[in-house]
């Protein structure tokens, strides 16, 4: 494969990673029913390295299954997927070196936990590539750390004994040890109270910061309006929007046409700057809303 290759967890990564769609299709097909409706039209997206990406739409609109495209976990039935300017069926072979560095955790991902301690979940995929254990230690500490977990009292934890916020933690740790440079989540805030989302949300920016290029796909608006940078729409397949999350919540037709609600602060600012508070637009978390409404009422 020359220089188009995928390096393993033994040599050096590429310091960028880029997946391309160019006019993809899919429908899922079944001997009983080998002509099914496609799920996914005409797809063409680009995701470069440093990217922070919100996947969003109504159920049903093909969200999950666009994600799986990225690594070939699925195949398009049309169009063609480059990964390194490489089309993904060029990496037969190395398919899970692929998926190494895509890495995706998808909704509930604590329902496949199986090991009896959070070492030996997270260690799992390490010690199927064979590395030494005295790297696995040193990795699990790392990514342990990375989602805000200490090392010496989670290590020998049951991960079926921890809260719904550390279950979420451990998985996307369990996925980070593979030192993927793109980190897919579905639906990442499902099931969890406002304080484990508040971490999570943390933990997410943390990710980020070390390069990494992340891609949110979720119904929380909240959530996805704190973190990413860019909207990717979908609606019945495809892509009916594509660019800064500013212009997607200024758009309410857009917004309302995908089935979607504003963020609540968002929405909030935007009605009291119509009231004539001069609120500094756009704001996308509460706390910050909060900040500057105390700003402005400090001189009185």
């Amino acid at each position: 494969m020359g220089t188009k290759g995928v390096a393993n967890l033994e040599g050096e990564y590429r310091k960028t990673l880029k997946i391309q769609l160019q006019d993809v299709s899919f429908r899922y097909t079944h001997s009983f029913q080998p002509n099914s409706d496609w799920v996914l039209r005409h797809i063409s997206l680009t995701i470069e390295q440093g990217d922070f990406i919100g996947i969003v739409g109504p159920s049903g609109s093909g969200k999950t299954t666009l994600i799986q495209l990225f690594n070939a976990l699925l195949r398009p039935g049309e169009g063609q997927i480059l990964v390194d300017e490489v089309p993904i069926q060029n990496y037969a072979r190395e398919i899970t070196k692929i998926r190494q560095r895509i890495g995706i955790v998808f909704q509930f991902p604590e329902t496949q936990f199986f090991e009896n301690t959070v070492y030996d979940e997270i260690a799992y995929g390490l010690r199927n590539l064979k590395i030494p254990e005295s790297e696995i230690e040193q990795q699990i500490r790392e990514k342990l750390a990375l989602v805000d977990l200490d090392y010496a009292i989670f290590r020998n934890r049951s991960p079926f004994r921890l809260s719904d916020g550390e279950k979420r933690r451990v998985a996307i740790a369990s996925i980070l040890v593979m030192e993927p440079k793109v980190l897919v989540l579905d639906e990442p805030t499902a099931g969890l109270d406002y304080r484990s989302i508040i971490l999570l949300k943390q933990v997410i920016r943390r990710i980020f910061q070390q390069r990494k290029t992340i891609v949110i796909v979720s119904h929380d608006m909240d959530f996805v309006g704190a973190l990413v940078h860019r909207i990717v729409a979908l609606q019945r397949g495809q892509i009916c929007f594509d660019g800064p999350k500013t212009e997607f919540f200024k758009n309410m037709a857009l917004v309302n046409s995908t089935h979607l609600k504003l963020p609540r602060a968002f929405e909030m600012a935007v009605r009291l700057q119509k009231k004539g508070i001069p609120l500094v637009l756009p704001i996308y978390e509460l706390e910050d809303l909060q900040h500057q409404l105390r700003e402005l009422a400090a001189p009185l």
